[in-house]
This record gives structure tokens, C-alpha cells and sequence, in this order.
């Protein structure tokens, strides 16, 4: 027996006869996945132009007809058939659902009528496409899942992974938009899919839940097309790793050591309790929050039909949770923020979305364990280590109230105060734009026609943004709340930078610094950038709200006059070397340029030595 493993462990490391073959079928079984994948994408994506023949849904069929076969030709060949099933999940599922599915068409009939007018939807061929398309989708999801996990459990350095994970997303939504079925138009004009820079702007935008458009949503992109956005932003959102090891759970199987690492650094997360069991909170709590969202903005879209009015409601919800800005109304939700729906049900979405996973697990357990000392009685369960508000958790909240309130004052009284606004704004556009202007891109006031000092607010709060974990971007209020207190660890003349009885780590204040530094260089050099490109200095304050709205993943876009002197939104005016510009600020904003920078240099080396230390001025 080799040494380091246990006899099960000897048995099912050659679980077949012929590992060769077995190897061959694995390597077609991912290959034809791909193949399959690929031809079902661009067959709907195209069928809309009429260039798509019917003879490409021969593809799924073969291929779930090779997955199926292959399937049990390597059951046959295993060794330990009996664990072959557990070992083999998602395949076994699969195979065995398409055979049932190809059994029932075959003798029942499709269940699915005639959709695309050739007479061919309704009859059994079509039934055993739609049935192979389906499976194989899913089955190709779950492909790429398992390949994910594998890649995260290589050691692989956790910053590189998240960049890794948000460009693959990036990279398969820009294909997604690019196809015609993506893009709105009446029936009788036949257009091609959207440009490649417009859809990889839009990609980007949703992936990194920014919310800036460079083309108008609702009108612009078919309901097929905001459904893709949808999903990038949910997905974008939540982090890939963390539906990975959903997947993984769900499965039956155990989150690796190296996983769980990784999925802590996506989270900002310091526990080390359940994996399963903070991954269950994170998703359902999530789900539940978007269709507890969905339900309380349904009145806003009574007078549409009852299958926009489930879209509109959910995809708006997500919007909000995700702090991604994306709206399908009309110029956002201008003339809107005195609604009870915006600026109480969005605005609760978003900064419930900000707070980060794991403030939020954090304070269920605390109120768990709060309402069981007063009632002597359970509410739910969740894990009893975590009794007390952690230093994070008061950070945050603390933070998020002081700039939430300190916003809504600034922003209302400057407006109400400044010069040729004599109506100003009202409270609740203010209170609105407080909670918009920190991590989402929605807006109920024309930002065009803010005073400067207003914008400036803006930026400051952009730059500070949501909290780590979070769905919202920015350097995030951790940091600014460990710099207020070390300016006042400064100003006291003590060493230790300490809040709430408790001392924060010189390592901790350190990465802040690092994190201020990077957060605000990016800004600036995309700036720069921006203002060398269009050539208009005099919008020099609006292409800055641009880059901190880029950099903060917020979203927000000013309005400024173009050439014809007609109005846009500072995004719809920028010319294709600004877009591009920008295209990378989001980016490094969502994933964090400090992150990147530890993405490149991979892992340091701990150093054995410590040289004298020696003061220098700073000023």
C-alpha cells in the first residue's frame, strides 16, 4: 500500500479496467460538450436572421447520444460500480434523464408546439432537439463547474482566480450579446448582433455589476439580451467560486481545504465554521431577499402583461440586490424617487446588497442568539460560535450609516442652497441619491444638472463605496473606517490603532493604505485617460464622475451637450479609446487593482530577517 493513503483511496484510484480508453472517452465526452454547446448558442442566436437550417439540431442529439453511450461503456469497464453512480453524478443524471426523455418523445410525442413556423416544431424531431439542447446546456453548466473547482483546488493563487473567473464571465457574455436574437428590433427589419465594443462594454458593465450603458437598455436589447444581463449580474454578483461550491455541496461532496480558502478571499470572510452551511445562507438568503424585492415592486409594473410584469419585477430586484444600476424604464427612475417602491424597496435592496455576506451572517447569528436569551425559545438554526457582533460588522454598520446620512444632508442641503436652484430637490430624491451614488447606477434626478460641490460629494462617496464581501464595488467602507480611526489613533498620539475594544492589526492598516493608494491612482490615470482621448477639458468634472463611477463599479453617468446640441449621458458620448478606457476601469474596479497586483506576483516568500528601522519625514 502506498504511504499517505487509506485502502479506499488505493481502490478507487484505478476505478476501471482500461484507464486509457476511459481517459479517451473523458477527453471526448468535454470536447463534444463544447462542440454541442457551441452549435446550440449560435443556432438561437442566429435562427432569428433565417441562416440557421433546422439540420443543426442534429448536433445536441448526437452528442447526448455519445455522452449517453459512453456513460455506459464506462460503467461497464469500472471496477467499483457500485460507487460509480456517486463518483459519476452529474453524467449518470444526465445520460439517464435524456434516455428517459428520448423514450417518452419517441412514444408520447413533444410536449413543446410549433414555434418556428415550418411546420417541424411539433413533431418528434423537433421534441428530441429541444429535449437534447436542454440536457445538454445543463449538463455542459455543470461541466464547467467541476473544471472550475479542479482549477481552484490546484493551488492556485485566490486573486488569479477571481480574475480569472470574472474574465471567462466577460468573455461569454460578449459572445451571448453579440447574437442577433440579443438585439431588439421589429419583425420585418433584419439586423445583425450588436457590434463587438457594444457588447463587450455591456458584458463588462453587468459582469462587474457597474450599470454604465452605452446603448438603451429596454429599446436596444431583446428581452432575450436583458435576460443574459440578468444573469451576468446575478452571476457577476455573487462570485463564480461561490456557486461552484453550491454545485459541489448540493452534490454531495466536500469543499476542499484549498476551495474553502479561496472562497474566504472571494468573501472577505475571516470564518473558518461550516462551509456548507455559510454557503446555504449566502445563496438563500440572497434568492430570498431578490423575490422578497420582486413581490414588493410588482405594483410599480401593474399595467403591463402578467409574463413583463414577472421580468420587470425580478429583474429590477436582482438589479438592486447586485448594486448592478441596470434599469429597463425609461431614463432610470427619474421623477420616481417620491415612490414608496423606490425609495424604499430599491433603496433597501441596494444597501441590504452592500453590507457584505459576511456582515449579514454575522448579524443572523447574533439575532438568533439575541431572541433565544430573551424567549428562552429557537427562531432558526445557524451555528452558535459566532455570539457577538464582530469589530467588522460594527465597522461597517457604523460607517454605512455615517456616510448614508451624511450624504443625504450634503446632497439636499447643497442643492437647496446652491446658485439657480431655488426649488432644489426633495428629500426623498436626496436620500435616493445618497444610497445610489455609493455602490449602485440608478438615479431619480437628472445628475447632469447637479452643482459641482453635489458631484464632488458624489465622488467622494463613490470612491469609498460598499463592504467587503459585497456585491458593490469602491475601496470599500472597511478601509475608510480603519482611516478615520487611524486618523484619530494619529491625532490622540496613541500607537495602537484601536475601535471597539479592539486593536487592528498593523498588517490590516497597511493593506488599506495599499488599497487607497491603488483605488485612487486608478482613478486618476483613468481620468487622465479620458480627458486626452475626447479633448474637452472643459468636462473635465463630469469625465472625473465618469472614472470614479467606473472605478467604484457605480454606475452613475452624468449628462453632458454633444456636438449636434442634443443631451447624453456622459457614457453615450464617449468615443471608442474612452469606452475602452473605461471597459478596463470597471474591471479593475470589481476585482480591485491591489488584487490584480497580487494576481501577477503570486504568492511572496515570508523573509527570515528584519532590517534596522529608521524614521522618516513625512511632512
Amino acid at each position: 500500500m502506498k504511504s499517505g493513503q487509506s485502502l479506499p483511496q488505493q481502490w478507487n484510484s484505478k476505478p476501471t479496467r482500461y484507464p486509457a480508453r476511459v481517459k479517451w472517452l473523458r477527453r471526448m465526452d468535454a470536447t463534444s460538450q463544447v462542440i454541442g454547446s457551441t452549435v446550440i448558442v449560435i443556432g438561437h442566436g442566429l435562427r432569428r436572421s433565417g441562416i440557421i437550417p433546422w439540420e443543426l439540431g442534429v448536433v445536441p442529439i448526437l452528442v447526448m447520444l455519445f455522452i449517453s453511450v459512453s456513460t455506459l461503456m464506462r460503467f461497464r469497464w469500472s471496477l467499483a460500480q457500485q460507487s460509480f453512480a456517486k463518483r459519476n453524478l452529474w453524467t449518470v443524471v444526465a445520460a439517464a434523464a435524456w434516455s428517459l426523455g428520448l423514450v417518452a418523445v419517441l412514444i408520447i410525442g413533444p410536449i413543446l408546439p410549433d414555434t418556428n413556423g415550418d411546420g417541424l416544431g411539433g413533431s418528434r424531431w423537433w421534441g428530441l432537439v429541444h429535449l437534447s439542447e436542454f440536457v445538454l446546456i445543463l449538463y455542459s453548466l455543470t461541466g464547467a463547474i467541476r473544471g472550475l473547482r479542479k482549477f481552484a483546488s490546484g493551488g492556485v493563487n485566490p486573486a488569479f482566480l477571481l480574475v480569472a473567473s470574472f474574465l471567462m464571465l466577460i468573455t461569454v457574455g460578449t459572445i451571448m450579446l453579440m447574437l442577433p436574437a440579443c438585439r431588439a428590433f421589429p419583425p420585418q427589419v433584419e439586423l445583425e448582433g450588436a457590434p463587438f465594443l457594444v457588447a463587450f462594454f455591456t458584458a463588462t458593465s453587468a459582469s462587474c455589476v457597474t450599470g454604465l450603458i452605452v446603448v438603451d437598455t429596454p429599446t436596444y436589447w431583446s428581452p432575450i439580451g436583458q435576460f443574459v444581463i440578468m444573469c451576468l449580474f446575478q452571476i457577476g454578483g455573487l462570485g463564480i467560486m461561490t456557486f461552484s461550491a453550491f454545485f459541489a455541496v448540493i452534490a454531495g461532496r466536500n469543499v476542499r481545504l484549498s476551495e474553502f480558502a479561496t472562497l474566504r478571499d472571494l468573501l472577505s470572510s475571516d470564518g473558518v465554521g461550516d462551509i456548507r452551511r455559510l454557503i446555504y445562507a449566502i445563496l438563500g438568503f440572497t434568492f430570498a431577499a431578490e423575490l422578497i424585492g420582486a413581490i414588493l415592486l410588482w405594483p410599480m409594473f401593474a399595467d403591463l402583461p402578467l409574463s413583463q410584469q414577472i421580468f420587470m419585477s425580478l429583474f429590477h430586484s436582482i438589479s438592486a440586490f447586485c448594486n448592478a444600476g441596470f434599469a429597463l424604464t425609461d431614463n432610470s427612475f427619474v421623477g420616481m424617487g417620491n415612490t414608496w417602491c423606490v425609495g424604499g424597496v430599491i433603496t433597501a435592496l441596494i444597501i441590504t446588497g452592500g453590507l457584505g455576506f459576511s456582515v449579514l451572517y454575522n448579524l443572523a447569528t447574533f439575532a438568533r442568539t439575541e431572541f433565544k436569551r430573551f424567549t428562552g425559545s429557537r427562531l432558526f438554526y445557524v451555528p452558535r460560535q459566532r455570539r457577538r457582533l464582530r469589530l467588522e460588522t460594527k465597522l461597517v454598520l457604523t460607517s454605512t450609516i455615517v456616510l448614508l446620512l451624511g450624504g443625504w444632508a450634503m446632497i439636499y442641503l447643497l442643492e437647496r442652497t446652491g446658485p439657480g436652484h431655488e426649488s432644489g430637490i426633495s428629500l426623498a430624491d436626496a436620500w435616493f441619491q445618497s444610497v445610489t451614488f455609493r455602490t449602485a447606477g440608478f438615479n431619480t434626478v437628472d445628475l447632469g444638472e447637479l452643482q459641482p460641490s453635489t458631484k464632488l460629494i458624489a465622488i467622494f462617496l463613490m470612491i469609498v463605496g460598499a463592504s467587503p464581501g459585497s456585491t458593490g464595488g469602491g475601496i470599500k467602507t472597511i478601509v475608510f473606517a480603519v482611516g478615520a480611526v487611524g486618523l484619530l489613533t494619529v491625532i490622540r498620539g496613541r500607537r495602537k490603532v484601536e475601535a471597539f475594544r479592539r486593536t487592528i492589526s498593523e498588517t490590516t492598516v497597511n493593506r488599506a493604505l495599499a488599497i487607497v493608494f491603488t483605488s485612487l491612482l486608478t482613478v486618476m490615470v483613468t481620468t487622465i485617460l479620458i480627458v486626452i482621448f475626447e479633448g474637452r477639458p472643459e468636462l473635465f468634472l463630469d469625465h472625473l464622475f465618469e472614472a470614479t463611477s467606473a472605478v467604484g463599479t457605480v454606475g452613475v453617468s452624468s449628462t453632458v451637450q454633444l456636438d449636434t446640441n442634443e443631451f447624453a449621458s456622459t457614457t453615450f458620448s464617449l468615443t471608442a479609446p474612452s469606452r475602452i478606457v473605461v471597459i478596463v476601469a470597471m474591471f479593475l474596479g470589481r476585482i480591485g487593482p491591489l488584487t490584480l497586483l497580487l494576481a501577477l506576483a503570486g504568492e511572496g516568500r515570508q523573509t527570515r530577517y528584519e532590517y534596522p528601522t529608521e524614521r522618516v519625514t513625512l511632512g
